[in-house]
């Protein structure tokens, strides 16, 4: 079975690119094959947070978001002692991966996409004329090749893209703890006092949608290793010391861990015939953020794609360009120097304190500059107390 386009991994980023080729032209449906090594819904780990930038896109491709989920609408930021709170309704919206993706396939099947479930890819070759792919299913050849498949991308590895950089993230699902109402009602932490254990990031507790009704918390730790030449920190003991502050044992959940390829300027994201997409050609390394940019990264892939098959140029040689143009990819530029900049001021006690006690200043003038981006009802940081 060939195809005019095949898109291995059947994620946000890979539906997305299908959907906005769709949405360009009813026709791509009978050029497009998604290929999905698991089978719907699939786990996944993910803090599952959706941003507002990322339902617009939703919105931009007539979808609602329908699969459970939870609105948060209050945001602490904290650092030792200094805590701040953002108020939106909402700030983001937090979604169960495995469900989100398989509503998404279901959406992308109702367009006419076809996407095989089941079939993994063990190896990639790009030639001058396209793209063999031989999967578990059979061998299968296209014009061109979308790498959405995550941060373990085989397709990176086949074609000797290289590994490129990577997170790390411990997280647990629990039950809600005592005082915790306010997560339950719809609010979240990132709370970065394990910088001074260490950790390139922070630790978070989000509300995430159950099975049930029993309302549970989504925690973790996110390691940005942006200075991966600095030993690497306990993140399980900073993630149990977390948990037990508010009343948790962490041995009395599953631990999961997973890594996240992160966005780096240097990186090259297309080569003739191919393009990267989603976790594969980077997330943002100072938060985590992948939902959101993911299928922003689809937005760019399709218009690439359809350019590409107009004119017949296979190069995709504006592909970075059109990335880091991109109203929404292009804050990944941003963050890489905003992650530089955290995580290198952790080694001075009273520069972190400072960023931190500019923290709400700085959010205002990015506000001001990327209203797009920050569309919150009340965008400055207000201060608050422990109790």
């Amino acid at each position: 079975m060939d195809s005019d386009i095949i898109i291995v991994g059947g994620g946000p980023a890979g539906l997305s690119t299908a959907l906005h080729l769709v949405q360009k032209n009813p026709q791509w449906a009978e050029r497009v094959l998604v290929l999905e090594k698991a089978v719907y819904p699939r786990p996944k780990l993910c803090g599952g947070g959706v941003t507002r930038p990322g339902l617009d896109i939703l919105t931009g491709l007539g979808l609602s978001l329908t699969p459970p989920h939870v609105w948060v609408k209050d945001v602490f930021f904290r650092y030792r002692d200094l805590a701040y709170k953002l108020e939106s309704n909402p700030a983001f919206a937090v979604v169960s991966r495995q469900i989100f993706d398989a509503w998404l396939a279901d959406e992308a099947r109702k367009r006419g996409i076809a996407i095989r479930e089941g079939v993994e890819v063990i190896d990639v070759r790009a030639d001058e004329a396209g793209v063999t792919v031989f999967t578990t299913g059979g061998r299968l050849r296209s014009r061109a090749l979308v790498a959405a498949d995550g941060s373990n991308s085989i397709v990176r590895r086949k074609l000797k893209w290289g590994a490129g950089r990577k997170a790390l993230l411990l997280e647990v699902i629990t039950p809600a703890g005592e005082n915790e109402e306010y997560l339950i009602r719809g609010a979240a932490t990132f709370d970065w006092s394990v910088l001074d254990d260490g950790v390139e990031g922070y630790y978070w507790d989000f509300p995430t949608p159950s099975e049930n009704e029993a309302q549970q918390i989504n925690r973790g730790v996110f390691h940005s290793r942006v200075y991966a030449h600095r030993p690497r920190p306990p993140l399980r003991q900073a993630l149990a010391q977390m948990l037990a502050i508010r009343g948790l044992n962490l041995d009395d959940y599953p631990l999961k861990g997973h890594p996240i390829h992160w966005f780096s300027p240097g990186d090259a994201l297309a080569r003739p015939r191919v393009l990267l997409v989603g976790d594969a050609a980077g997330a943002d390394p100072l938060l985590g953020e992948g939902i959101s940019f993911a299928l922003g990264y689809g937005q760019v892939a399709a218009d690439a794609l359809d350019a590409a098959f107009a004119t017949g140029e296979f190069r995709f040689a504006d592909y970075d360009q059109r990335v880091r143009e991109h109203w929404l990819l292009k804050q990944l530029l941003a963050r890489h120097l905003g992650a530089a900049i955290a995580f290198g001021s952790m080694r001075y006690d009273w520069v972190e304190r400072g960023l931190w006690r500019i923290a709400p200043g700085l959010f205002r003038i990015m506000a001001q500059i990327r209203p797009d981006y920050f569309p919150l009802d009340n965008r400055q940081m207000t201060p608050v107390s422990d109790d």
